[in-house]
């Protein structure tokens, strides 16, 4: 069964739980840095484009891009193994019209939505890396892959919020000793297949598993570590 938000008494679609979620995970964002673990953290900002890929759009990379961002934390266990949190805002779309096949000039279905992104994420780095290392340990490419939720923003579409599972691969590197940047290509596969509106022929509990909406985001992030590691022995840089 999908997952949906709905007020009880009016059938529409209740937008102060999500909103709630928004605010918190926001909130622990924000005073992560202030716990014990504060040396290990990183906070930034991520900026880039959405596209889909669906009922609508079925082989095209980097279709219709339409711009994201958004917020990040990352937690450094060691210098191969990270946990990163990150909220993202943004908007995909799709036209049959933009494809030649027959089938989609006769459906000439559309669709233009806005969305959140909220998930969290493993991140397995290929070199050892550690935040604030310049002169080794300094860039390394990495896979990435977790669990989230994506939440679309249109009250007319039944079951907008949906589970995802996110996986990608980025590279990152320290540009000084508290700033690092990076850049990431990331795909998310829906569970729900209410991204573009067009629902697939079948039962609906085969929607859970068996559906074509997936949407990727490409970007570049910059994170601030609020701390250098304290007992680094400078003979060792």
């Amino acid at each position: 069964m999908d997952t949906q938000f709905y007020l009880a008494e009016e059938g529409q679609v209740d937008f102060y739980k999500p909103m709630r979620s928004i605010f918190l995970i926001i909130f622990l964002i924000l005073i992560f840095p202030a716990s014990n673990a504060q040396r290990k953290t990183d906070l930034g900002i991520i900026g880039g484009a959405a596209y889909y890929m669906g009922e609508v759009n079925m082989v095209r990379h980097f279709y219709n891009p339409s711009p994201a961002f958004g917020a990040m934390a990352r937690y450094n266990f060691n210098p191969r193994n990270s946990l990163r949190l990150h909220v993202l805002y943004g908007s995909i779309k799709g036209d049959d019209n933009d494809f030649n096949n027959d089938f989609q000039q006769a459906r000439a279905a559309s669709f233009k939505t806005s969305m959140l992104d909220m998930s969290l994420n493993m991140e397995f780095n290929f070199f050892p890396y550690e935040t604030g290392k310049r002169r080794k340990d300094k860039y390394t490419p990495y896979a990435t892959a977790g669990m989230g939720y994506n939440h679309v923003f249109d009250p007319d579409r039944q079951g907008s919020i949906a589970l995802i599972f996110t996986g990608g691969a980025g590279f990152k590197m320290n540009v000084t000793r508290t700033i690092s940047t990076g850049v990431e290509w990331s795909f998310r596969k829906t569970f729900n297949d209410q991204l573009d509106g067009l629902e697939n022929p079948g039962p609906d509990y085969t929607r859970f598993y068996h559906n074509n909406d997936w949407y990727s985001i490409v970007g570049i992030f910059v994170t601030y570590k609020f701390l250098r590691y304290l007992y680094e022995c400078p003979a060792y840089e």
